[in-house]
């Protein structure tokens, strides 16, 4: 197996004991062109037989130049159309709500005095980007990608300067409407316009507890209303490979679609533990065609924690709530002794295995490392 990361940047993966070689490759969001030539070269040098792109910032330049690596290699990702369709949140939420999917109420905006023109906003709402990456028109070009951010306004006069700066960045901008709730995540593999292995968890605790990836989630049994809401999406698209569709259930217990995942998702090491292995399935599928099982019966209320999440975690409830945050905020101390125990019985972990200790290990060095430097450097500038 082999491991590529951004050249300069810290990569647990490659120590890990599995990885045979590893790759430095130019950063591909400040140089796509750059990028997809050393990956060719890398594929060609070592006979590699599959890509599996985990990263928007990666999947959309090996998406765009897909033609270079025929007859040199597989790559495990959707076809352009049902790429480009996950990867627009605003077109995704469009195709959920024509099939009757609960979505947050989103307009899409391309200039601050669109906002006079939208019926009364409720406040708090969301400003995020319609895409995780974004790119310019001629994505080959030296330009840096824009990557998309996330933040909350409480009211007119903060919207209007939030947009005001995404839009200086990029060409539209999404206003949601706040949810608060528990985050539900589904799984699946899909060939053919068939699922398999169907998958769902819940989330216990969040890196950012504003809402971000999860840093301790939960299997559960599935629930068939929204196995076949998600089924109906994803297969709409038109979507080949493993797939994550991610909601937030509503206290009164409505699921509010957030977005899909077309890729490997970070907390792909739970559905693992539970029984249902997608990496493999997904190696064996692009390589020989094979199909994984119909359904896997996985262990439910197995807990799956990642150490550099859970620190991170306390780290952001450190800060506190931001002034005029709406739903209720986790408690430092009371989060802190829930976390102190580090084993259960049904609790793993995604970045710490006993059989590959150094990725782990040096991840949660790297973190305490990142910290300190964060730390002098914010020293430095308020001298």
């Amino acid at each position: 197996m082999a491991v590529g990361g951004n050249r300069g940047l810290f990569a647990a993966t490659k120590l890990s004991r599995y990885c045979n070689l590893g790759f430095d490759y130019p950063i591909s969001t400040d140089d796509p062109g750059a990028f997809v030539d050393a990956l060719v070269e890398f594929v060609r040098a070592h006979s590699i037989d599959l890509i599996i792109p985990i990263t928007d910032w990666t999947l959309g330049p090996i998406s765009v130049q897909r033609e270079r690596f025929a007859g040199l290699c597989h790559i495990a990702m959707p076809s352009p159309r049902a790429l480009d369709t996950v990867s627009d949140k605003y077109r995704t939420i469009q195709l959920a709500e024509s099939f009757g999917i609960g979505i947050p109420r989103t307009h899409l905006v391309e200039s601050v005095g669109d906002l006079s023109q939208r019926e009364e906003i409720q406040f708090p709402v969301v400003v995020k980007d319609r895409f995780s990456v974004r790119w310019s028109n001629d994505a080959f070009t030296k330009k840096k990608a824009v990557f998309g951010s996330v933040a909350y306004a409480y009211s007119a006069p903060e919207l209007a300067n939030q947009v005001g700066e995404r839009l200086r960045v990029a060409s539209d901008v999404l206003i949601q409407a706040f949810v608060s709730g528990t985050g539900i995540g589904f799984s699946c593999f899909v060939a053919g316009g068939k699922t398999f292995l169907p998958f769902q968890w819940e989330r216990i605790r969040e890196v950012d507890p504003r809402g971000s990836a999860s840093s301790a989630r939960k299997s559960i049994p599935l629930d068939q209303s929204l196995v076949s809401l998600s089924v109906r999406l994803i297969t709409e698209i038109g979507f080949e490979g493993v797939a994550m569709v991610e909601y937030k259930k509503a206290a009164d217990g409505r699921l509010i679609l957030m977005e899909i995942n077309g890729r490997p998702w970070g907390s792909v090491g739970l559905p693992i533990a539970c029984g249902i292995d997608y990496p493999r399935h997904l190696i064996e599928w692009c390589l020989h065609g094979t199909l994984p099982p119909q359904n896997i019966c996985y262990a439910e209320n197995i807990v799956c924690r990642r150490v550099v999440g859970e620190l991170t975690h306390l780290a952001n409830l450190r800060a506190g709530p931001p002034p005029h945050w709406p739903s209720p905020y986790p408690s430092f101390w009371t989060s802190l002794l829930t976390m102190a125990v580090p084993w259960l019985p049904g609790m793993c972990y995604d970045d710490v295995w006993l059989s590959d200790l150094r990725p782990g290990i040096a991840g949660i060095g790297n973190w305490f490392r990142s910290r300190r430097f964060r730390s002098r450097t914010e020293g430095k500038s308020r001298r």
